[in-house]
């Protein structure tokens, strides 16, 4: 099939170390040619590819004057088997009552302030596609066609390397460094199972930003039972995973699908985090982590990850998480196209 891959130009593909929905992408792109596809990625600039995926940029995150523009001369101009938009619901107007298979992939929580518009549209042979299924849940009644497809990694991006794991293992937090991403539920739950935790991720670059990570965040911080490490790539990433008795994820903020969690597992890491949003659709109580309802919950969990086989972590995302399944249930949805 000839397939075009569009998404909002606001990170380069392949991605370094921030960029959820650009990895997701590539991996995706990446399946799709190793099946045999013809495969055309919208997006910024300054991507970069070492496949036989065809590149049209279309601006960069400070320039998106043309954007628009881009994308709809080039939908009225060449004609795809499947466009699957993971960037603006607008990108589809050239082409919302085409007989063009449509794919709109949510990777945010939130509709954009759109959808009631273009839904009134009626557009034809588009489902949408969130990356999680409560997402689904929650909007499916406002019409259309709804069917998610979970995110997914490359079977060889992390390894489960069997390291030892003792009481002494760290907790890790992988996140951007912000009020919402459970930080601060993160510090009280390594003091109160008197485990040590190291803190991975971005703190902004505004001022507000650094005084918020200052007065929450560094001042537990003694390199010694509380460390911060800053970002971390894939490679960083992976050995920290391996050698961490969990991974929390504690967060306030909405999550779609937390890719992070994949990430994980992949390394044999469990995960724990709050009984809400993408969690409890992906968390299994004592098979792969443990979700909570409040802070308490997720301190027992701590104290009992040990009761956890860290194979079967590795296991289940081989089983049910890979890019590979991601890319073949979303061929499924290309394939099945809507009279």
């Amino acid at each position: 099939m000839k397939i075009l891959q569009i998404l909002n130009p606001v990170t380069p593909l392949p991605a370094k170390t921030i960029g959820g929905s650009e990895r997701i992408v590539e991996y995706l792109m990446d399946e799709l040619v190793q099946l045999g596809h013809d495969v055309t990625f919208m997006g910024h600039d300054e991507s970069t590819f070492t496949n036989q995926v065809k590149h049209i940029p279309i601006g960069t995150y400070l320039d998106r004057k043309k954007t628009l523009k881009t994308v709809w001369k080039h939908l009225i101009s060449i004609k795809y088997d499947v466009v699957h938009n993971h960037g603006r619901l607008l990108y589809f107007a050239p082409i919302i009552y085409s007989k063009t298979r449509k794919l709109h992939t949510f990777h945010m929580a939130d509709l954009e302030s759109g959808f009631h518009n273009f839904q009134r549209m009626k557009p034809r042979n588009l489902t949408f596609s969130p990356c999680g299924k409560w997402i689904q849940e929650r909007y499916e009644s406002l019409g259309g066609n709804w069917q998610y497809v979970n995110n997914g990694l490359p079977i060889s991006k992390y390894s489960f390397d069997h390291s030892t794991i003792t009481n002494d293992s760290p907790l890790v937090i992988i996140c951007r460094i912000g009020p919402g991403k459970g930080l601060v539920d993160a510090i009280e739950i390594s003091r109160k199972s008197n485990k040590k935790l190291i803190i991975a991720g971005k703190v902004g670059d505004y001022p507000h930003e650094k005084e918020w990570f200052n007065e929450n965040v560094g001042k537990y911080v003694d390199d010694k039972n509380i460390r911060f490490i800053g970002e971390v790539d894939d490679v960083q990433k992976n050995e920290l995973l391996n050698q961490a008795l969990a991974l929390i994820i504690p967060t306030k903020d909405s999550e779609a699908f937390n890719t992070t969690m994949i990430e994980a597992n992949a390394c044999g890491c469990p995960v724990i985090s709050y009984n809400k949003f993408c969690f409890p659709e992906y968390i299994k109580n004592g098979i792969n982590g443990f979700i909570g309802d409040k802070i308490e919950d997720l301190i027992e969990a701590v104290l009992k990850i040990n009761l956890i086989d860290r194979q079967n972590c590795r296991a289940y995302f081989e089983e049910k998480y890979t890019s590979k399944t991601m890319a073949l249930n979303y061929l499924n949805l290309y394939e099945n196209s809507l009279k």
